[in-house]
């Protein structure tokens, strides 16, 4: 989707919330594009000669709770989840078209630790199944909790996944375990590697 007011530009991949109403009360534009190699049937993936990357973040209120947003190939940037966190979400979304290799590999593992690392409830989207080109996409939609517990997974298909939300269990993993606090360096005071002679 082509941001607003701007129709030449560039495709953007992004992530919309509605409310109950139907109307739309945030937009996220994936900020890490898909510029990789991979040992699949298409080798090499460049989302960058299509679509331009996002520039900032989006956490919003939600009935349920504080929502960011994220995008697919986000899932590998860990500084993003945080900064998420910073900024007070308690769920992040991740719906997601990772490849059957890369998300046998590393799908489980990704979402698993981006939840445990923010102590958030991940909300992981994931289309699978076979598409023209030939491509494969990977699937398992899955929930996971602040402590890393799958709360419910579809490998494949259409259908509706639903977890409750335990915000007094949440609060206290984050006071129980305070990583939030424990952090000792921003992401933009990460201290520089020594040369060594």
């Amino acid at each position: 989707m082509p941001p607003a007011g701007r129709p030449q530009a560039k495709a953007r991949a992004c992530s919309l919330l509605f409310d109950a109403h139907g109307e739309q009360v945030a937009r996220y534009d994936k900020l890490h594009l898909f510029d990789v190699e991979v040992a699949d049937s298409r080798g090499c993936y460049r989302e960058s000669d299509d679509y331009a990357h996002g520039e900032r973040l989006v956490v919003a209120d939600t009935p349920v709770g504080r929502l960011g947003l994220t995008v697919c190939y986000d899932l590998r940037f860990p500084e993003l989840y945080g900064a998420l966190r910073d900024a007070g979400a308690e769920l992040i979304s991740a719906p997601s078209v990772f490849t059957a290799v890369t998300g046998a590999a590393h799908w489980h593992v990704l979402v698993r630790a981006r939840a445990l690392e923010t102590q958030c409830y991940l909300l992981a989207a994931g289309q699978g199944g076979l598409h023209p080109g030939p491509r494969e996409t990977y699937g398992h939609s899955a929930i996971v909790d602040p402590w890393g517990r799958l709360l419910a997974e579809q490998a494949q298909g259409e259908g509706v996944l639903l977890a409750s939300r335990d915000a007094d269990e949440q609060a206290a993993i984050r006071q129980r375990m305070p990583v939030h606090r424990h952090r000792r360096f921003s992401v933009s005071a990460v201290p520089r590697p020594v040369e060594m002679e």
